[in-house]
């Protein structure tokens, strides 16, 4: 007997469906472009989701998509995995709300990684919030809080302590010295 739960093939559509339609940041002829890699842990509208987990629900009173057990998503270069991950639908909209990862929670997009109990992607706001234990690299160089957040449209993190938890932080200059800004990768250094 199978763990899963099936759902309407439009619900499985749909959810992909909402992360195709024009992107929040999508530019007009008079904007310039962003360039690839320039942000990171970001779900975008234009490539495809592709999940697998062992359970699935669509709950269309909550309007919400649930994947369970050994949750793995990959869009483009950005895969995480989790052990439930929860999509919210506004109703009105149609639009993603939100999403929801849980359970030893792993973020990886070219060298950045970004571990943690939970990780909320919120369109609203434009933000990725990450807790329990959060911890984002790049490269060798890592900082860890309590909660960290990152504002997706401008590119821009924030990582909060308090007196049990303090903000640490490994930073490597000569791998910052070293980076590519169009990539948003360290390059190896030169030896000597």
């Amino acid at each position: 007997m199978s763990n899963s739960v099936f759902a309407p093939h439009w619900a499985v559509l749909f959810l992909i469906a909402t992360f195709l339609a024009p992107a929040h940041g999508a530019t007009t002829k008079d904007e310039p472009k962003k360039k690839a890699g320039e942000s990171a842990f970001e779900f975008n509208k234009k490539d495809p989701i592709y999940i697998t987990s062992d359970w699935m629900e669509v709950d269309q009173k909550k309007n919400t998509i649930t994947y369970k057990g050994r949750v793995v998503t990959v869009q483009a270069d950005l895969t995480m995995r989790s052990e439930i991950l929860t999509a919210e639908i506004d109703p009105e909209t149609k639009q993603m709300k939100q999403i929801v990862a849980e359970g030893r929670v792993n973020a990886t997009q070219g060298n950045r990684i970004a571990t943690g109990e939970k990780a909320v992607f919120d369109d609203k706001t434009k933000t990725v919030t990450l807790t329990g234990n959060p911890v984002m690299r790049q490269g060798n160089n890592q900082v860890s809080g309590l909660k960290v957040i990152y504002f997706t449209e401008q590119d821009r993190s924030v990582v909060e302590g308090d007196n049990n938890v303090r903000v640490q932080a490994t930073i490597f200059p000569e791998e910052l010295q070293n980076r590519d800004s169009s990539k948003g990768e360290a390059t190896p250094s030169k030896t000597k």
